[in-house]
């Protein structure tokens, strides 16, 4: 890990836009992103299950770790519904790593609507699974501070993104 590493952490509920954001920041930023769903479908394809307590963290964790290694400046998603999606930010920032908090956000129905309409290869999650993540995710994210709150419920619009990069080294 290099010194004066920084991790920007993407919460929020499924198809809120998280990967619409990483995309752009590694586009206009050079971020590097850790795509967790790819972790973890790769898990998935080995056989692997998830920690009981833990769920993906320890993997998903290390990937960020490596990629660490060789960029000063990381993205990764987690969408805050599980207390491991927290932890892998206080582990990294008790590290020394800078965390960068950020919250996307956007209206149940239209996460939804984003998800019938995926064909992206993501982490496969039922309807019924989706509304509670983001009733999860959005209950545990207003006990939380972010360094920035991005409102994505309409078509992608880069601006929305400067109060982010304004943050980033």
């Amino acid at each position: 890990m290099r010194a004066g590493s920084t991790v920007v952490v993407l919460y929020g509920p499924k198809a809120a836009g998280k990967s619409w954001v990483a995309g752009e920041l590694a586009r206009r930023a050079g971020v590097r992103h850790v795509d967790a769903d790819a972790v973890v479908l790769d898990l998935l394809d080995r056989g692997a299950r998830p920690d009981p307590r833990l769920g993906w963290l320890d993997p998903v964790e290390a990937e960020v770790r490596r990629a660490l290694a060789e960029h000063p400046l990381v993205s990764v998603e987690a969408t805050g519904a599980w207390d491991s999606d927290w932890l892998l930010a206080d582990r990294l920032a008790a590290s020394g790593v800078r965390v960068v908090p950020v919250w996307i956000t956007a209206p149940l129905e239209v996460t939804l609507q984003r998800l019938a309409a995926r064909r992206s290869r993501k982490v496969p999650v039922s309807r019924p699974d989706a509304v509670w993540i983001h009733s999860e995710a959005t209950r545990r994210a207003a006990e939380r501070s972010f360094a920035a709150v991005l409102d994505l419920s309409g078509p992608p619009d880069r601006s929305t993104l400067d109060p982010l990069l304004a943050l980033l080294p």
